[in-house]
């Protein structure tokens, strides 16, 4: 009985979760624990046999210590490498929401007489409804395939940088907020100021034809809306505090250009 107690003992620690060249050991050296308590000496082959069966092998205290060492190591390289390719991602979102915006433009202006939308402000909001005809997304909102302005207000998020959400301060909603920034002077004579898509209070302008610009810039070479930061507006400007303190997509800023195409430009 104290044989097979024993042998009973020494499955319940651990035999059965061996395979291999290891279980074959175990079971020979079952049988001679057997030999030893039931018909006296073992056979001489059991002798190099270990008096009690080694335990299954665990972990040690260094090699633990070794694995979570590793661990931290690669998440230190590769935390860093997924945060860049996430701003990516929203740097390329970004110009892709631009470009839908330079064809909305371009499709307006198809359809009244060559002219830009406007008179709108340079800081451009992306809420829009009925009385806001002071702002770049009222004239452009159907032509992204949003609802007509109405008395209800909404927000066209294709005119929302996914940076810009990311990093203004105290976002807690679109209402109100500038987002983007329009360009306000395309004339390069600095005695002259000609805002291109007009300016809606005194000294009003009117919005120009796109066939106008050679007279003044290359539009390839002539932004139209670019990422706001406290980094390119007058900071005394009312909204100065609900813009982003750097610009959204690190080292450049993303632009629209008058011929339509968009680019990302160091700063």
């Amino acid at each position: 009985m104290r044989g097979s107690a024993s042998i009973c003992n020494y499955k319940e620690n651990g035999a059965q979760a061996r395979t291999g060249p290891e279980r074959r050991r175990i079971k020979t050296y079952m049988i001679c624990e057997a030999l030893r308590r039931r018909t006296g000496p073992a056979p001489s082959s059991c002798s190099s046999l270990p008096a009690w069966p080694l335990q299954p092998n665990g972990f040690t205290l260094i090699e633990l210590l070794v694995v979570v060492a590793v661990i931290g190591i690669l998440a230190g390289i590769l935390l860093p490498a997924l945060a860049k390719a996430k701003e990516r991602g929203q740097r390329m979102t970004c110009l892709s929401n631009l470009k839908q915006v330079g064809l909305a433009i371009q499709m307006y202006a198809d359809a009244n007489e060559d002219t830009l939308p406007g008179p709108v402000w340079s800081g451009a909001r992306a809420e829009y409804n009925k009385n806001t005809s002071q702002e770049l997304i009222w004239f452009i909102a159907e032509d992204l395939g949003e609802p007509p302005p109405s008395s209800q207000s909404a927000v066209a998020e294709v005119f929302v940088c996914p940076g810009y959400r990311k990093h203004a301060p105290d976002l807690t909603s679109m209402a109100g907020r500038k987002c983007y920034l329009l360009n306000d002077d395309v004339d390069p004579a600095p005695s002259n100021r000609l805002p291109p898509f007009g300016y809606p209070v005194e000294p009003i302008f009117q919005p120009l034809k796109i066939s106008s610009f050679d007279a003044y810039a290359s539009p390839s070479a002539t932004y139209a809306i670019t990422d706001v930061d406290k980094g390119n507006i007058n900071p005394t400007v009312g909204w100065s505090g609900d813009v982003p303190y750097e610009p959204v997509h690190g080292p450049v800023r993303n632009e629209l250009y008058f011929d339509w195409h968009v680019d990302s430009k160091r700063w």
